[in-house]
């Protein structure tokens, strides 16, 4: 009989490949940026972490916190606090990003390094982040049991008038310090 050929199997042509996008820098890094954030805010998480990282691999420093963050908490990839602190140190050296040497100072607290934490987080508040003085007093309050220091931390961020202070931030910093009053000074 006759031979009939098959058909190769032909990939989806659906699916663009970040890889041809900033090879034919066919989008400027701003551009993929920008795409990241829609594709973030409208739930399609794994395109977005894939948009983000393109873009940070091409130098656009505002990515660098966001992809930071997607491997930090596991968002649209698997979670490699490794590769996290990669981009956060990147963050912090080329953007002066406050938060990252905060996220920087949760990752050592997590991983129980104490005084690298503290490194830090001193390091955010020197850099602008007020509300990290709240990172800063619970490791006081709950590894170190020493409120005496950590009350100073507090109403740092309890009387702040920092943009990047939180209301939420404020509340707890308020809410911790009157419980400290209440038993004497100790937590």
């Amino acid at each position: 009989g006759m031979m009939v050929k098959k058909k190769p199997k032909t990939r989806s042509v659906k699916m663009v490949s970040i890889n041809k996008i900033t090879r034919t820098r066919a989008l400027d890094g701003n551009d993929l940026y920008e795409r990241a954030h829609k594709n973030w805010l409208a739930g399609k998480l794994r395109v977005a972490f894939k948009l983000f990282l393109a873009a940070a691999n091409i130098g656009v420093v505002d990515a660098f916190n966001d992809v930071a963050q997607f491997y930090h908490y596991g968002t649209g990839v698997v979670a490699d606090e490794d590769a996290a602190l990669y981009w956060y140190h990147r963050a912090v050296r080329e953007f002066e990003d406050s938060s990252s040497a905060n996220n920087i100072g949760c990752i050592w607290r997590d991983r129980g390094n104490l005084e690298r934490a503290l490194w830090w987080f001193k390091k955010a508040v020197a850099m602008g982040d007020c509300q990290s003085n709240l990172n800063i007093a619970k490791i006081y309050l709950d590894y170190k049991h020493n409120s005496r220091i950590a009350v100073g931390y507090l109403e740092k961020v309890a009387k702040s008038r920092s943009r990047y202070v939180t209301e939420g931030g404020k509340e707890e910093a308020a809410a911790l310090l009157k419980q400290i009053s209440k038993r004497g000074g100790k937590v």
